[in-house]
């Protein structure tokens, strides 16, 4: 019994000692890595259409007024989008087992929308076909401030708040509207009433050998990202959306 209690505690000593980096360093950690990227909620894609109004051109004269429609189309039921993160991270152990960060990041984010192949007809016989899938792209700088606690050898939990500022926000639709032998002025950018600055709670488990580092996290994004609740789509369903993202990467460590 004496044997297995001496024991017991000199692999908890052993643990321990592994489990411990070295107090008082500072180190910066380059990192690139893949996100994959949804929203929780609902948080509809939006593509609009301007009919052009044919112009005759021998008498430089339009068709009457009724020729003339606009309309949107949204698709609400948004699948995971996959992307790149780049950038880096500063940590100060303050012990052997805690220490601080602050990353500075680009990271890519959105939605994608299964809308490849689909067809309609609106009352008033506009024919929309879209070509491929819709896909948003919200690009944004991140500065995620994280607790880092080593639990085991290079073995970390983390957890902390993440502020993001939008550095890119659209739309990318492929598709086609016709309507007898007009043609059509397409929109499928506007994503100006999405929120340019959101809030995220990132959570992870990170791993170092040999100053090589991996690094796995989840975000729970805080922000509604909708202005006004419906992000200004009144064919919309009311109803909150925020970032979620799972993002790995791998750096290197350097101490300075």
């Amino acid at each position: 019994m004496k044997k297995l209690l001496m024991m017991t505690v000199a692999m908890i000593i052993a643990l321990h000692i592994h489990a411990q980096q070295k107090a008082g360093t500072f180190t910066i950690t380059p990192k690139v890595g893949l996100t994959v990227s949804n929203f929780s909620g609902n948080m509809p894609a939006t593509i609009s259409y301007a009919i052009i109004p044919h112009i005759n051109e021998s008498t430089t004269t339009l068709e009457p007024a009724p020729e003339y429609k606009v309309g949107s189309i949204s698709f609400s039921d948004s699948k995971e989008k996959t992307g790149f993160i780049i950038g880096a991270e500063g940590q100060y152990q303050f012990t052997s087992c805690f220490g601080m960060s602050l990353g500075v990041f680009y990271t890519q984010e959105g939605a994608r929308y299964k809308t490849k192949g689909y067809n309609f007809k609106t009352n008033d016989d506009v024919m929309i076909d879209i070509h491929d899938n819709i896909t948003t792209h919200l690009d944004y700088i991140s500065l995620p401030v994280l607790a880092n606690v080593y639990i085991w050898r290079g073995l970390a939990l983390k957890a902390g708040i993440q502020p993001e500022v939008s550095v890119n926000k659209k739309i990318d639709a492929n598709f086609t509207v016709s309507y007898k032998n007009h043609s059509a002025a397409l929109s499928s950018d506007n994503m100006d009433n999405i929120r340019s600055f959101a809030i995220s709670v990132p959570v992870g488990i990170s791993y170092e050998y040999k100053n090589i580092v991996a690094d796995l996290r989840y975000h729970f994004g805080l922000t509604d990202l909708k202005k006004d609740g419906d992000a200004g789509n009144s064919t919309s369903k009311s109803g909150s959306a925020h970032n979620r993202m799972l993002s790995l990467t791998i750096g290197y460590k350097f101490r300075l």
